[in-house]
C-alpha cells in the first residue's frame, strides 16, 4: 500500500481533481466529501489494479451485497474484488474500493462468516473515513517531499517519511472490528467469524513473512479476539 501512495503521486492526474479531493475532504458537505472521495478513489483503484491483477468472485460479491444492504448510509458506493497479491492482505481504498487477497480468501475457505468479517472491517475504514484520511495524508506529505521539503530540518523530513509508512492506528483497528461484529450480525452472519479468522492467522504468526506488513502492524490478535468476543456478547 505504501507503493500505491507513491504511485498516486507519480500518476498523471488533473491537478484540480487532487485539489478538489483535499478541499472537499476538509470543508465540504457530507455529499461533497463522498463524491470527491469516490473520484479520487477511482484513480487510486486504477493504480492498484495496474500493479496487481484483480478479478470478481461470485461468492465474494454475494457476501458483500448482504453486508452493504445493512449499511445505514446508502450514498456510498462499494466495489469488492479479489487480488492476486502474494500476501495475506485486505485493504480499503477511498471511495468504497475494497480488495481481499486471494490468499486470504482461500485461508478463510468455506467460512463465509470469516470472509464477511474481513469485508465488514474494511467497509468500516471507509465509513469512518480512515482510508480517506490515510491516503489524503500520504498524498499531501508526498507532495511536500517531492518539493524536497525546502526549509524543513532533517528530523522533520524523517518524520514526514515515517508518516507515509504508517498504517491505521490501534484504535482505528479496534473500532473497525467493533463495527464489523455489529454489521456481520445485522447481515445474518456469525459475528464470531472474526475470531476464527484471527485464530487461523495466529497460527501463521510464528513465520514473520507469512502475514506480511499488513497484519504485522495491527494490534495483537489475541487482544482483538478478546474484544470481538466481548462485543458479540454485548450484542446478544
Amino acid at each position: 500500500m505504501n507503493s500505491l501512495a507513491y504511485a498516486l503521486g507519480r500518476k498523471s492526474a488533473p491537478l484540480f481533481l487532487k485539489v478538489n479531493w483535499v478541499m472537499k475532504s476538509l470543508a465540504g458537505t457530507d455529499a461533497e466529501k463522498i463524491a470527491a472521495e469516490f473520484q479520487m478513489g477511482h484513480l487510486l483503484a486504477e493504480v492498484y489494479e495496474e500493479k496487481i491483477p484483480t478479478f470478481e468472485n461470485n461468492r465474494l460479491s454475494e457476501i458483500a451485497a448482504r453486508l452493504t444492504r445493512r449499511l445505514a448510509n446508502k450514498d456510498r458506493r462499494h466495489r469488492f474484488r479479489l487480488d492476486q497479491s502474494n500476501a495475506l492482505n485486505a485493504c480499503a481504498i477511498p471511495g468504497g474500493f475494497i480488495y481481499l487477497s486471494e490468499s486470504l480468501f482461500d485461508l478463510c475457505g468455506e467460512d463465509r462468516d470469516a470472509v464477511a468479517f474481513t469485508l465488514a472491517h474494511e467497509i468500516a475504514h471507509g465509513v469512518h473515513g480512515d482510508a480517506n484520511k490515510r491516503f489524503l495524508t500520504k498524498t499531501v506529505v508526498n507532495g511536500l517531499l517531492r518539493l524536497r521539503a525546502r526549509g524543513l530540518s532533517s528530523a522533520s523530513r524523517q518524520l514526514l517519511s515515517k508518516l507515509i509508512q504508517q498504517g491505521y492506528s490501534r484504535e482505528q483497528e479496534f473500532r473497525a472490528d467493533r463495527f464489523a461484529v455489529a454489521l456481520t450480525k445485522a447481515a445474518g452472519f456469525d459475528p464470531l467469524g472474526g475470531r476464527r479468522l484471527f485464530s487461523a492467522l495466529a497460527k501463521r504468526s510464528a513465520d514473520p513473512n507469512a502475514l506480511g506488513a499488513y497484519f504485522s502492524s495491527h494490534p495483537p490478535m489475541a487482544e482483538r479476539i478478546e474484544r470481538i468476543e466481548k462485543r458479540a456478547r454485548e450484542l446478544g
